[in-house]
């Protein structure tokens, strides 16, 4: 009997195993599906702030970096969002041919049926916890501190060819070509700071580069002319090197302070003590319970997915209801979610709230996803048909 009580076991434990994977295979199709078509239509839209820079002369690879670095902030909320429809895509479709059916008949509980969906509710809310102390930060304190460094100095400014670009109101600066190295050919320099003295500087290469004492405008091989409007005489003076000091142009360096979305988990914990860190502290405390909340929304929407497909009595002309019902329960509680966080910041007594909200949604999700029973999901292998089976057409 013991042998007997083993083989059964190993083979019980064998064929588990199958159904668990090939439900998840089923799930990470439309899942992945589903996130990367959202993340890549706000990855477009969010590139279009570099499309400019682009234009400019920005090196494809420095583009491409800087968009990349974008995807971890997307992928926090599309990731969810992908979770939850194709949790609800996948039970569907096993549901409208029939698998779950012949799944229940097996024996299998809905637990069982739920188990793999939880497994990747547990990979999505570990994924989400590492984007959302690691890699979204980094992306976007990155591409603020290369955006910073743009705005403020004038030796990053990118020159546009066969266009007048102004470094200031009176003074402008033509360039005819520009290599990849950053060396510039044909270049025109306009200066009309004094108006009775314009100066016109005219170079046939040169470089914008920064120095420790400010950016500088080398020029080779060129002329300097000004004009005397007083007297209406005109002088050249011709050179072979010639440094032009453009540091006065350069806007005063301010205060960069790391917006909470930037911050590591360090960093909103312990913030620095700074007048602007005090009167953001609510930012900074709603950005450290967001992140350690959302994640768990995972398992709520996937609960909400399964509750939609397998609650209620089976029906061959589908769920439309109850499927509109799941889509408008999760989004809607998503969009609850990120009112409440909004909420949080100048609101501390909400952030209780925070933490009930995922808690009370999934627990009541699993009830009506369990048939309006609770079990626990690991333990015990009930493997006792669940009582809303077809009473026809099985065979078919």
């Amino acid at each position: 009997m013991l042998l007997y009580g083993a083989l059964y076991f190993n083979r019980y434990t064998a064929a588990m195993k199958k159904i668990n994977w090939y439900i998840i295979s089923q799930l990470l199709g439309p899942i992945a599906f589903i996130t990367f078509t959202m993340t890549g239509i706000i990855w477009l839209s969010q590139t279009l702030q570099f499309v400019e820079k682009l234009i400019s002369g920005l090196p494809i690879s420095t583009f491409l970096y800087l968009t990349v670095l974008l995807i971890p902030g997307i992928l926090k909320y599309t990731l969810l969002l992908g979770l939850f429809f194709g949790t609800l895509f996948a039970f569907n479709r096993l549901y409208t041919e029939s698998e779950i059916v012949v799944m229940w008949a097996a024996g299998l509980s809905k637990w069982a049926l739920a188990k793999p969906a939880l497994y990747v509710a547990i990979l999505v809310s570990l994924v989400l916890y590492g984007l959302g102390f690691f890699l979204a930060p980094y992306g976007i304190r990155t591409v603020k501190e290369l955006r910073y460094e743009w705005r403020e100095s004038l030796a990053s400014v990118v020159l546009r060819e066969g266009v007048f670009n102004s470094l200031s109101k009176n003074v402008t600066v033509y360039v005819r070509e520009k290599t990849k190295s950053g060396k510039l050919i044909g270049i025109l320099v306009h200066d009309e700071r004094n108006i009775e003295k314009p100066v016109t500087y005219m170079a046939q290469e040169g470089a914008f580069i920064k120095t420790k004492d400010g950016p500088r405008f080398i020029m080779k091989n060129g002329n300097l002319q000004e004009v005397q409007k007083d007297q209406a005489k005109l002088s050249i003076l011709y050179f072979d090197d010639y440094t032009l000091d453009v540091s006065q142009f350069e806007k005063k360096s301010s205060t960069f302070w790391l917006k909470p979305e930037a911050r590591y988990f360090g960093e909103l914990i312990w913030p620095e003590e700074t007048e602007l860190t005090r009167r953001n502290a609510g930012k900074i405390r709603k950005e450290l319970h967001t992140r350690i909340i959302l994640p768990i929304y995972a398992f709520a929407l996937v609960f909400i997915a399964i509750a939609g497909v397998l609650s209620g009595e089976f029906s061959r002309r589908g769920r439309v209801k109850t499927l509109l019902a799941a889509s408008v329960s999760g989004v809607g509680l998503l969009i609850t979610a990120m009112a409440l966080f909004s909420l949080a910041s100048s609101n501390p007594g909400l952030i209780p709230l925070l933490y009930l909200l995922p808690i009370f949604s999934t627990v009541a999700a699993a009830h009506l996803a369990a048939g309006g029973k609770f079990s626990i999901p690991f333990g015990n292998k009930n493997k006792t048909q669940p009582p809303h089976l077809p009473t026809e057409g099985i065979a078919k």
